[in-house]
C-alpha cells in the first residue's frame, strides 16, 4: 500500500490484514503525522518516497519491494473483511491463475463489484497512469502470455474512505486528472470524476461542459463505458435544476437506449419525473428498478443495495400518493418500512396513506 497522512485510518486497516499476510510493504510518500510509527508497530516494512504526483510511480515502488509469492493491493481506508489464514492459504497454495478478482464494497451498505487486487508477484505487472492508476492491462497480458486463468474469490474489501470531507483530495486530484486526461483524452471514466470535482469544488458549469464532451466520447465509443451510465445520470440531474442547460428527459431516454438495465438511469429518471410530480412516467422506471436483480448486473460496478428494495418501494409509494392511489402508496409504504423498520418518516407516510384511503372516494 502507499500512505499519507493515514494515521486516523491505517491502524484498522493493518489490524483487518496482520493475521493474513507473510510481509506488509507500505511506501509513505511523506505523512508528517504518525502513519510510519503505526505501520511499522504492525512489522511493516516502510519506504520512504517523494511524492512526484505520480500515483503509479508511488505503487510500482511498493511492488519492487515485495518479496511474497502473491499480492495483495489495499489502501489505508480500505478494510479485510475477516477470513482466515487457513482459507488464504487454501486458495493460494494449489492456485493456477495469474490473478483473482476480489469483492470490495466501495461505501458502506453497497453492493460488491469485483476488482483485480490480488495477483502473483511478476516483474510484468505494474501499474500505469498518474491517477486512476490501472494494473489490469499488465494482468491480462500476463495472463494471456502465460496461459493462466482470472479467477473469481471470496476476499472482501470495505471502503471507507468516500464518509467525511472531500475538499483536499478534490483539491489534490483535479490537476492530476487534466494531467491524465491529456494522456487518455477519451477516458470516460476520469472525465466523469473530473466533472464530479469541478461540481463539488462549486464550478457546476464547467461540470456541465465536462459531463456534454464526455456524452459524446460515450457516443463515440464502438462499446459503451461503464462510467457512461453515470455521465448520463449526472447531466440529466445538472440539466434539471437549470433546464437553460437542456433537456434531462432526452438525456434520460439517450441513456437507457444505451444503458437499458442501468439502475442509475432508471432510478435518476424516476426521480426527476416524481420531482416534476410526473407520477405516471416514473412508475415503469420504478417497476423495472424493482424487477432487478443487481447480482446479474455488471459486476464492475456497485450500486447502494437500498435501490434494489426500500428506496424504489419509498418512491412508488410517493409516486402512487402523488397520483391519489392511497391504498397503492400504503402497500409500498408499508413493504418499504418492513426492510426499513426503524424508519420513522416510512411509518408516518404509511399511516396517512393508509387514512387517507379509507376516506377516499
Amino acid at each position: 500500500m502507499i500512505v499519507r497522512d493515514e494515521a486516523s485510518r491505517l491502524r484498522a486497516c493493518l489490524e483487518s490484514i496482520r493475521d493474513v499476510v507473510d510481509e506488509i510493504v507500505v511506501v509513505d510518500t511523506g505523512s508528517s503525522d504518525d502513519s510510519v510509527a503505526i505501520a511499522m508497530s504492525y512489522g511493516a516494512r516502510v519506504i520512504g518516497h517523494a511524492w512526484t504526483d505520480d500515483f503509479s510511480a508511488a505503487r510500482n515502488v511498493a511492488l519492487d519491494a515485495v518479496q511474497a509469492r502473491w499480492i495483495l493491493y489495499i489502501d489505508a481506508d480500505e478494510r479485510l473483511r475477516p477470513i482466515t489464514r487457513a482459507e488464504v492459504v487454501a486458495l493460494l497454495g494449489a492456485a493456477d491463475e495469474a490473478a483473482f478478482r476480489v469483492k470490495l464494497r466501495p461505501f458502506a451498505g453497497a453492493t460488491p463489484s469485483r476488482e483485480y487486487r490480488l495477483w502473483r508477484n511478476d516483474a510484468r505487472i505494474r501499474f500505469q497512469g498518474i491517477i486512476h492508476e490501472k494494473v489490469v492491462p499488465s494482468i491480462k497480458a500476463v495472463a494471456e502470455t502465460d496461459g493462466r486463468a482470472i479467477g473469481l474469490c471470496d476476499l472482501e474489501l470495505e471502503h471507507v474512505g468516500y464518509d467525511g470531507d472531500q475538499h483536499h483530495k478534490h483539491a489534490r486530484n483535479l490537476p492530476l486528472l487534466r494531467a491524465q486526461l491529456e494522456r487518455e483524452p477519451r477516458n470516460v471514466f476520469n472525465w466523469r470524476h473530473l466533472a464530479t470535482v469541478l461540481e463539488a469544488t462549486g464550478d457546476v458549469e464547467a461540470s456541465v461542459d465536462t459531463l456534454d464532451h464526455a456524452r459524446v466520447l460515450v457516443d463515440e465509443a464502438p462499446t459503451p463505458p461503464a462510467a457512461g451510465a453515470m455521465v448520463y445520470a449526472d447531466l440529466a440531474r445538472l440539466y434539471a435544476d437549470d433546464e437553460r442547460r437542456g433537456d434531462p428527459d432526452a438525456v434520460i431516454a439517450e441513456g437507457l437506449a444505451r444503458y437499458p438495465n442501468s439502475p442509475f438511469l432508471l432510478w435518476s429518471g424516476a426521480v426527476l419525473l416524481l420531482r416534476a410530480r410526473r407520477a405516471h412516467d416514473a412508475l415503469p422506471y420504478l417497476d423495472r428498478l424493482r424487477a432487478s436483480d443487481f447480482e446479474t448486473l455488471d459486476d464492475t460496478i456497485s450500486y447502494d443495495e437500498r435501490l434494489f428494495g426500500p428506496m424504489t418501494d419509498h418512491a412508488r409509494g410517493i409516486a402512487w400518493f402523488q397520483l391519489g392511489r392511497y391504498r397503492e402508496a400504503a402497500d409500498a409504504f408499508a413493504r418499504a418500512e418492513q426492510q426499513e423498520p426503524d424508519n420513522d418518516e416510512l411509518r408516518m407516510k404509511r399511516v396517512l396513506a393508509e387514512q387517507l384511503a379509507v376516506h377516499a372516494p
